[in-house]
């Protein structure tokens, strides 16, 4: 049999700006994605919440619904989450990509959408769509470039969304943005942490038994590694 997956794509940070120390991109996998996105419904419906999933709009009277959310992730079988934490401050995109943050961003993808796929998996990549230049392939090129160092068919498709429509997109967004989070704090940059958000990361690392994300981590559910320049 041929194993086949739906990789859901996102990202947080911007490589082509001062800000956001940290740029990370993060993906959720599965071989059979309903799973997941009907637990997702029913919770909605049951609730009667169904505003955007995002990190950034976590407040306090949705923290709840948020760490209910992370519970149906690790409550559903079958559902990974992996993530590639990039260190900007360690990058040197103007020597390796000659400034060019979009080709930057294409390579990061396809790195760790290349560490996330089985031996003779093949995987259909939705990923979040991003305002680019007309210019920019990074649909084609993602598909090309994996199956050319796969010698193989190995991303059947990779195809832009809008996350408003696509809840593990979303579901991306959150357990990547609790991750950065994380790393946010114990580096200082966040002085005054918002209660909310710091209910919902902590609640993310209780679930991994974890206190924080800073050494990275591996496990068959939750994946998060730092690029290493060198």
């Amino acid at each position: 049999m041929i194993k086949t997956s739906f990789a859901f794509l996102d990202e947080t940070g911007t490589l082509g700006a001062a800000r956001d120390p940290f740029f990370a991109i993060g993906v959720t996998k599965s071989s059979d994605p309903f799973a997941l996105y009907s637990q997702i419904k029913r919770y909605r419906d049951i609730k009667k919440f169904y505003d955007e999933v995002k990190w950034n709009s976590i407040y306090h009277k949705n923290v709840q619904v948020m760490k209910d959310l992370i519970d149906i992730f690790f409550d559903t079988r079958g559902v990974r989450f992996s993530c590639r934490i990039f260190k900007k401050n360690e990058l040197d995109l103007q020597t390796h990509f000659r400034g060019n943050i979009w080709q930057a961003y294409e390579s990061f993808s396809i790195l760790e959408l290349k560490s996330d796929i089985a031996k003779g998996e093949i995987v259909t990549v939705l990923a979040d769509d991003v305002s680019v230049p007309s210019f920019v392939r990074f649909e084609s090129n993602v598909r090309d470039r994996i199956n050319k160092n796969f010698n193989r068919l190995a991303v059947h498709g990779v195809c832009r969304v809008n996350s408003k429509g696509v809840e593990i997109v979303q579901i991306t967004d959150l357990l990547l943005g609790a991750v950065v989070y994380d790393l946010k704090l114990r580096s200082g940059l966040i002085p005054k942490p918002g209660k909310a958000k710091k209910d919902v990361m902590t609640h993310l690392e209780r679930r991994l038994d974890i206190k924080t994300f800073e050494k990275g981590l591996l496990s068959s559910k939750f994946r998060v590694r730092f690029f290493n320049p060198k």
